[in-house]
C-alpha cells in the first residue's frame, strides 16, 4: 500500500461516512487527474461541516499536508496555484485558533514555493521538462497575490499591509479585465485585507469603501461573521465623509442586513431603510437608540445632516425634469425643517454635488438640473419606468405633430 493510500484509508476509518470522497481523492490520484483531484478537495474544505478535529487530528490539514504537499507524490506544482491557495487558506484557517504560528507557516511556506517557481519559470524550460509530457503548471502571480493577503489578515501590521495594498494595486486592475471567474477570489482576499485594516485605524469612509468591494466579489455565503460586517457597514456608512448612496447597502447588500433582523442592533436597517430616501421620521430612531449610536462613534449631527441633505435629493428625483424649480416653503414642509435652514441645505447639496441648478435667494426657489445617481429600490424603479412611458408618448406626440406641419415638395 502507497503513503497515500495509508493516508486516505485511515481518514476513512476516522469518518467512514465521507468513505466516497476519500476513495474519489485516491482514484483522482491514481489517474493523474490533478485539476478534478484540485477542484474535489477545494470543494471539501470549502464546506465547513466536512472538518474534524480532536488533539492529535485534523482531516482538512491532512489533506493538505500530507497529500496535495507531499514531496513524496510530487503533485503540488501540477496543481491549480490559486485553488491550491484556497486550499492552504481554508486550513489554516481550522489550526490558527490552537496554533496561530502553523497557520502563518501554511501560508508562508506556499508563497515561498510561488516565489521559488516563478524565478525558475524565468530561465527557458529544461529539455527534460518536455520531454516527460507533465510540465509544471505557469507560476500564477494572482495566486500568490491570494495567499499574501490572506496572510496579511492573520498578520495584521499596519504599515506593511499599507504597502502591501499599494504595492499590489497594479496587479488587482490587471485582474479586472480578466476572464477568469475564479480571479474573484483574489478580488474578495485582497478587498478582506483592505476592509480589516481600515476597520483598525479608519476612517469611516475608506472602511466602507472597502467593504463594498468585498461584497462585490464575495458570494453572501462565504461572508465570515456576516452579522459583525453588516454592523460594521451600517454604521460605516451613516457616519462616512462623503458616503451618500445609501442605496448600495440597503438595496444591494440587503441579504447581508437581513443577518441583524432579530438582533439587538436590528433596529440598523431601519435605520438604514430610512435614511436611504431622506426620511426624517428616521431622526426619532436616532434619539431612541442614542447611546448605542454615539458609543459606536456616531456623531448624531452628522447623521441628521446627512438624512436632510438624502431627503432634498429625494424630493428632487420624484418630481420631473420640467418641475424641477421648487419653492422654500415645500422644501421645508417636506423636511420638516425651518424655513430658514433650506437655504443652508440647498447651498450644502449643491457644495457636495449631490445636485447641480442655481438658487434664488431673494424669491426663495431653488432650480435643480441634475440629481446625483444612485441605487434605487423597486418602487423607484416601478416611478422611473413610469416617467419613461410618459416621456415617450410625449415625443410620439411631438413627432406626429411635427409630421403633419412638414409641406410635401
Amino acid at each position: 500500500m502507497s503513503s497515500s493510500e495509508a493516508i486516505l484509508s485511515n481518514l476513512t476509518a476516522s469518518h467512514p461516512a465521507e468513505q466516497q470522497f476519500y476513495e474519489n481523492v485516491g482514484a483522482l490520484l491514481s489517474s493523474k487527474l490533478y485539476h478534478q483531484l484540485t477542484v474535489a478537495v477545494l470543494d471539501f474544505t470549502s464546506d465547513k461541516s466536512n472538518l474534524h478535529i480532536s488533539s492529535d487530528f485534523n482531516n482538512f490539514y491532512i489533506l493538505y499536508n500530507d497529500i496535495l504537499s507531499n514531496a513524496e507524490l510530487k503533485i503540488k506544482s501540477k496543481l491549480n496555484p490559486l485553488m491550491l491557495a484556497r486550499i492552504a487558506w481554508n486550513t489554516a484557517q481550522t489550526v490558527v485558533p490552537t496554533q496561530p504560528q502553523k497557520g502563518v507557516e501554511i501560508l508562508t511556506e506556499l508563497i515561498e514555493s510561488f516565489s521559488v517557481k516563478a524565478s525558475a519559470s524565468s530561465s527557458p524550460p529544461s529539455r527534460s521538462a518536455f520531454a516527460s509530457g507533465t510540465p509544471s503548471n505557469p507560476p500564477a502571480p494572482h495566486a500568490k497575490l491570494y495567499a499574501e493577503s490572506k496572510l496579511h489578515l492573520l498578520q495584521m501590521d499596519v504599515e506593511k499591509v499599507k504597502l502591501f495594498l499599494k504595492e499590489n494595486s497594479v496587479i488587482l486592475k490587471e485582474l479586472s479585465i480578466s476572464t477568469e471567474s475564479e480571479v474573484a477570489a483574489v478580488h474578495s482576499a485582497y478587498y478582506q485585507t483592505a476592509m480589516d485594516l481600515y476597520k483598525r485605524v479608519g476612517p469611516a469612509d475608506a472602511f466602507y469603501k472597502q467593504a463594498i468591494q468585498f461584497l462585490h466579489y464575495t458570494p453572501p455565503a462565504e461572508v465570515e461573521d456576516a452579522k459583525s460586517l453588516a454592523r460594521d457597514l451600517c454604521l460605516a456608512a451613516l457616519v462616512g465623509k462623503g458616503v451618500y448612496n445609501l442605496g448600495t447597502v440597503v438595496y444591494e447588500n440587503s441579504e447581508l442586513l437581513a443577518t441583524l433582523k432579530g438582533e439587538t442592533d436590528g433596529f440598523l436597517v431601519e435605520l438604514m431603510e430610512s435614511a436611504a430616501v431622506g426620511n426624517v421620521g428616521a431622526f426619532e430612531a436616532l434619539e431612541t437608540h442614542r447611546v448605542y449610536l454615539e458609543r459606536n462613534g456616531c456623531d448624531i449631527k452628522a447623521i441628521q445632516e446627512k438624512i436632510l441633505l438624502l431627503g432634498l435629493v429625494n424630493l428632487v428625483f420624484e418630481k420631473e425634469s420640467g418641475e424641477r424649480t421648487m419653492a422654500f416653503s415645500d422644501i421645508a414642509k417636506r423636511l420638516q425643517v425651518d424655513l430658514e435652514q433650506v437655504e443652508w441645505i440647498a447651498m450644502k447639496a449643491l457644495s457636495l454635488g449631490l445636485i447641480k441648478g442655481s438658487m434664488d435667494q431673494v424669491d426663495g426657489i431653488i432650480d435643480v438640473t441634475w440629481v446625483m445617481p444612485r441605487v434605487l429600490d423597486q418602487k423607484m424603479m416601478t416611478a422611473l419606468a413610469k416617467r419613461f412611458g410618459e416621456w415617450y408618448d410625449k415625443v410620439s406626440e411631438t413627432k406626429d405633430f411635427m409630421g403633419e406641419r412638414i409641406p410635401a415638395f
